[in-house]
C-alpha cells in the first residue's frame, strides 16, 4: 500500500465525522446527529460568552443543548471543512463556516468555526468548539446563567 493511499485512507474517518456533522444538522436528524458521539463525549466551548455552558459531558448534555440551540438558531449552510488530521492521535482540526439566522430575532447567524475533534472507533470523543462568541451576541440569541460552568 502506498503512502498515498493511506493517508486518503485515513482521511475517511474525519471527513465522515465532519460531513454527518454538518449535512446531519443542516437535515434537522439530530437523532442521528447524536450517533456521532461516544456515550461518554465531551463538547467544550472554550470561547463561550457568559450565560453560554462551557462544557458538556455525555450524549445527554450534548443533546439536551443542541435540541435547544435548534430551537434558536436556522443554519441554512455550512462551508466545506478543511481537515488537517492526526491519524497516529486519532484526532483532527476542522475549519468551517455557517450561515444562518437566529429565531429568536431574525438576526444573521454566520459563524466561523475552529474544531479540535478526537475521535476512537469512528465515534467522536471529545470536541473542543472555537467559534466567534460576538456572532452569537450580536444574535441576540440570550444565554442562561445556569449553562455557565
Amino acid at each position: 500500500m502506498t503512502h498515498a493511499y493511506q493517508m486518503e485512507v485515513g482521511n475517511d474517518i474525519p471527513q465522515r465525522i465532519m460531513h454527518g456533522f454538518t449535512q446531519l444538522l443542516l437535515d434537522g436528524d439530530l437523532d442521528e446527529w447524536m450517533e456521532l458521539y461516544a456515550t461518554e463525549a465531551v463538547f467544550e466551548f472554550p470561547y463561550s460568552p457568559p450565560g453560554f455552558p462551557k462544557k458538556l459531558e455525555g450524549k445527554a448534555a450534548i443533546a439536551n443543548h443542541v435540541h435547544d440551540l435548534m430551537k434558536m438558531i436556522e443554519i441554512q449552510q455550512f462551508s466545506e471543512p478543511v481537515i488537517l488530521a492526526d491519524h497516529a492521535k486519532q484526532q483532527f482540526v476542522a475549519e468551517f463556516t455557517c450561515e444562518g439566522r437566529s429565531l429568536i430575532t431574525g438576526k444573521p447567524y454566520n459563524q466561523s468555526y475552529i474544531s479540535v475533534v478526537s475521535h476512537q472507533d469512528g465515534k467522536i470523543t471529545h470536541y473542543e468548539d472555537y467559534w466567534n462568541p460576538m456572532v452569537v451576541l450580536e444574535s441576540d440569541l440570550g444565554g442562561n446563567e445556569n449553562d455557565q460552568r
